[in-house]
């Protein structure tokens, strides 16, 4: 029964959401958001991919990566060949960077992958978005550049009748 009723919210929600993006007032925020989600969409499959062909001794270096620590992958040509321009994370640690690269040529040597997949024509200009808000500082140290690592929040629990933090 539960699922029937979120079923049926989520439809709703969409059909909602296509209506009021219809509209031409707001034909310009409902493209900003089908490319950012295309782009999510884009970063969670490479990382899904890249996961996949993680060799056992890089497996803890790759602990706690997101999507977010994807590089954009999007539409163009180049050469008049039509493809992806990938755009990396300016954040990323060298050593992130090159591992990422190593798992990427591991999946276009793979004939299955590089025949289901686009084409990635080139390496463009470092991507502009921005680091994620939080993240482990132990891992950050190993994959975000020193200079743009995040700051990490931490929330303190604090007491009311006592008043310590604890």
């Amino acid at each position: 029964m539960r699922f029937c009723v979120a079923a049926c919210k989520t439809y709703y929600e969409t059909v909602r959401r296509n209506f009021r993006y219809s509209h031409p007032d707001l034909a310009a925020q409902a493209a900003a958001m089908k490319s950012s989600a295309r782009s999510r969409q884009r970063r969670k499959r490479l990382l899904e991919a890249r996961q996949s062909v993680l060799s056992a001794e890089e497996v803890d270096f790759w602990r706690g990566i997101t999507i977010d620590m994807m590089s954009d992958e999007e539409d163009g040509t180049c050469e008049g060949i039509s493809g992806w321009i990938v755009r990396p994370p300016s954040f990323l640690s060298q050593e992130l960077a090159d591992l990422c690269a190593k798992l990427q040529a591991r999946l276009e040597a793979n004939p299955k992958y590089a025949a289901t997949h686009h084409r990635r024509l080139q390496i463009g200009p470092h991507s502009d978005r921005l680091p994620p808000n939080t993240y482990d500082s132990d891992a950050g140290k190993k994959h975000f550049n020193v200079n743009l690592m995040p700051q990490i929040q931490l929330e303190a629990n604090f007491c009311s009748k006592s008043g310590k933090i604890f």
